[in-house]
């Protein structure tokens, strides 16, 4: 009910013009104060920006919204949302439902940001969220809401840990091991035999 609400909100302040059809394509342009990007799931998805953000975001970076956006529509991050909400709106005297929720939101924007930042690096991605998001009041020693989003810039600033040149080469050396086990187990009875 609520997307049907939201669906028929859009198509008022963006309507369809004559011989448009909606797509999975479409970009929903609305005027808007905040710089905002969303999408909106169901079927097909829409992506709806606001003007200021089209304003604040340049280039790649815009892009790399769009990128992030889509992922979250590729995925269907709207499923696994709706059912961790539904367990913690439907259980409320179970915390871990409610904590499920949390940190199910907070993956799937972890993974919508690293589809982001592998096709626009994770520099443009970071620049892209602080765009967006410098003038909520999210950055600086009291951030009033969307508390993640500093540490999601944070991880996109930091290089992701690897293991060390040694260690890869031990597990390299172990998978392409893992398939001949098999192989000397079976043989293993013939080669007694013929010894």
């Amino acid at each position: 009910a609520r997307r049907r609400l939201r669906r028929a909100e859009l198509l008022h302040r963006a309507p369809l013009l004559p011989g448009e059809s909606p797509g999975p394509d479409r970009l929903v342009v609305l005027e808007g104060e905040r710089p905002d990007a969303w999408w909106l799931p169901g079927t097909p998805p829409q992506l709806v920006v606001t003007t200021a953000a089209l304003r604040r975001l340049r280039g790649r970076q815009l892009d790399a919204v769009l990128a992030h956006e889509k992922g979250h529509a590729r995925a269907r991050h709207d499923w696994l949302l709706h059912c961790s909400a539904a367990l913690a709106d439907g259980f409320p005297q179970v915390p871990v439902f409610a904590a499920f929720r949390d940190e199910m939101h907070r993956l799937v924007e972890l993974a919508a940001d690293d589809v982001a930042s592998r096709r626009f690096g994770r520099l443009t991605t970071a620049l892209a969220l602080l765009e967006l998001n410098e003038e909520r009041g999210v950055f600086g020693p009291c951030p009033v809401s969307h508390g993640q989003v500093p540490q999601r810039v944070n991880r996109l600033l930091t290089d992701p840990d690897r293991l060390p040149a040694s260690r890869r080469l031990r597990l390299t050396a172990a998978a392409a091991l893992v398939p001949v086990v098999p192989v000397l187990v079976a043989l293993a009875p013939g080669l007694r035999a013929l010894g």
